[in-house]
């Protein structure tokens, strides 16, 4: 007697996945959300179930102010195989059928900030990712999503897990992919290039409702409903990607359950004896690392199954770190400058488990560095002795001096009295406490050059930033505003209605002039302040951010706003 099939997704189910995906705060009122639609069937089946949920809730009040109110289509055609034509083809036809708003998107291979189109090659999967990811958050800007929703499923999260093994992930990287994260800023440093979205991607949201469904379940959602779809065939080609070599990896152990061990065997390392070099032994990397998980057992020749629940072990372990993380990060933060974090660090010794370590100092990290909030480098690429030098410091010695160890962060002793001046640095080493007074850590952005060589330095473009254009060319058309990201860390508002008379006066002539305004560091935090450059005189300063966080226009109007924007987040 034939067994039961898989199960067909059922709705009031998918809508108990999706809300589980609801970032943080909360979706706005009315606002619409995407899907990454490749025209497979994860993404069909994704639009299929989002668009049926949003139409049946859509009469109900109180669904309309809990999640989004519209659902849009965006397909990409990265013209990288000859079956992109149909694909982008189909994922249209799919969305009209459906009755849902469609964009396709072309990558436009050669024209900057993309590159010439890619050939195979070991990084030929990471360029056409952060493309795809390029021109998905352009159009999430032109639709106005405010969120995206991906058709990854549990199968891809198992994927996942052992890819992120094969590069020596911790265990928090282990647990695969978030069901709802921040886009973040994005990889690039260079504003414009590819992979830089800048301030607006701590404002958009991905999410994943189907991450904990089986591909065959969502396989047999699209059969229940009829739904359309091509399957993309380089899904099936090992040799293109470590991804692809991980599947076919898996579907292999998964064919030869129920062979003899050693006939199971054969055929695997038969099937994967092809395989180039990098991928062949990063599939032998992951094998090792599977065996050195401490939190659960990972078993490569168990079968999906096994390993769809060391992954959910992994990903639930993740949630409870962040949680712990969160709770310990409003016990331990003191009041600090802007900019600033700091940890009392009489608490920090109950703090025992080291994966929460871990996600705690990595956590602050993202909070002060200047590089984009989200990518790796934030982390401090993540390095692992690097990581550890900075626990064993914080949790080991009060009387450490001022350190670095990556992401763009120092960290500095700190003697804390809530009624008396901060003490940091060298200053705090050797010295008793007096009544009141506990010891702590600072943790602030790295200085380029020490803080009283500030004005007389050269410093880069990315402190040293020339707003003159960008002023001259909003106020030309009328602009209410400007608003500029400063070091990765300061988003600075110009009310352009307010901005003083010498200013405007100054920028109708910049060209003939020279003069020019720029944003420029000060205080050793490296805040910003607005100043008016002229050749052969000193800098004109017209508006600095104070230590209470307070703008100081010297007596003008309110004209300049400067907000720091990171993130103590998790995601």
């Amino acid at each position: 007697m034939a067994g039961i099939g898989p199960a067909p997704i059922l709705f009031n189910e998918f809508f108990q996945m999706f809300m589980r995906c609801m970032p943080p705060n909360g979706w706005p009122v009315n606002s619409k959300i995407a899907v990454g639609n490749s025209g497979g069937p994860d993404s069909t089946c994704l639009l299929f179930l989002l668009k049926k949920l949003l139409t049946d809730l859509r009469s109900k009040t109180m669904a309309r102010q809990s999640i989004p109110t519209s659902v849009v289509s965006l397909s990409v055609n990265h013209n990288l195989q000859e079956a992109s034509q149909s694909m982008a083809a189909r994922s249209a036809a799919n969305a009209a059928a459906m009755g849902v708003e469609h964009l396709s998107l072309d990558i436009p291979w050669g024209t900057p900030p993309f590159s010439a189109k890619p050939v195979a090659s070991q990084s030929m999967e990471q360029v056409a990712r952060e493309a795809r990811y390029h021109v998905i958050f352009d159009g999430m800007a032109r639709t106005g999503a405010h969120s995206v929703a991906f058709g990854h499923h549990a199968d891809d999260q198992v994927e996942t897990s052992l890819m992120r093994l094969a590069r020596g992930t911790t265990e928090l990287g282990a647990g695969g992919m978030r069901r709802c994260r921040r886009w973040g800023m994005g990889t690039g440093d260079v504003e414009g290039g590819l992979g830089w979205v800048g301030h607006h991607g701590l404002n958009r949201w991905i999410m994943r409702p189907l991450l904990e469904v089986r591909k065959d379940r969502i396989l047999a959602t699209c059969e229940e409903h009829r739904l359309d779809y091509v399957n993309d065939p380089t899904n099936f080609q090992p040799e293109i990607t470590l991804r692809n070599g991980i599947r076919q990896m898996l579907t292999l152990q998964e064919e030869g359950k129920d062979m003899v061990i050693s006939s199971s065997l054969i055929i695997m390392q038969s099937a994967l004896s092809g395989l180039p070099p990098h991928i062949s032994s990063s599939l032998e990397k992951i094998k090792i690392a599977a065996a050195d998980l401490q939190e659960t057992t990972m078993d490569l020749e168990g079968g999906l199954h096994q390993l769809h629940g060391a992954v959910k072990v992994l990903s639930s372990r993740l949630e409870d770190v962040d949680n712990e993380v969160t709770f310990h990060l409003k016990n331990l933060t003191l009041p600090s400058p802007p900019s600033t974090l700091i940890l009392s660090s009489h608490a920090l010794p109950a703090i025992v488990d080291p994966t929460v370590r871990l996600a705690l100092v990595l956590r602050v990290m993202r909070y002060v560095s200047f590089h984009p909030w989200g990518s790796l480098r934030a982390d401090g690429n993540r390095r692992r002795t690097s990581i550890q030098r900075i626990i064993d410091t914080l949790w080991q010695s009060d009387g450490a001096p001022p350190f670095t160890a990556g992401g763009g962060v120092l960290w500095q002793p700190a003697i804390f009295n809530a009624k008396k001046r901060l003490r940091v640095g060298t200053q705090c080493l050797g010295r008793q406490l007096q009544p009141g007074e506990r010891f702590a850590w600072m943790a602030s952005r790295l200085p380029a050059v020490p803080y009283y060589m500030l004005d007389t330095a050269t410093l880069s473009a990315k402190l040293d930033v020339d707003i003159t254009e960008r002023l001259a060319i909003a106020m030309s058309r009328g602009d209410d505003s400007l608003e500029v990201l400063f070091d990765c860390r300061f988003l600075v508002r110009f009310d352009l209605s307010q901005i003083p008379e010498e200013l405007v006066a100054a920028l109708r002539k910049y060209q003939e002039t020279g003069v020019n305004v720029r944003i420029k560091p000060h205080t050793k935090y490296y805040w910003p302040k607005v100043v008016l450059r002229k050749p052969s005189y000193p800098d004109t300063t017209y508006a600095t951010l104070m230590d209470n966080g307070q703008m100081d226009t010297f007596g003008h109007a309110p004209w300049v706003n400067m907000e720091y924007i990171r993130l103590l987040d998790a995601t």
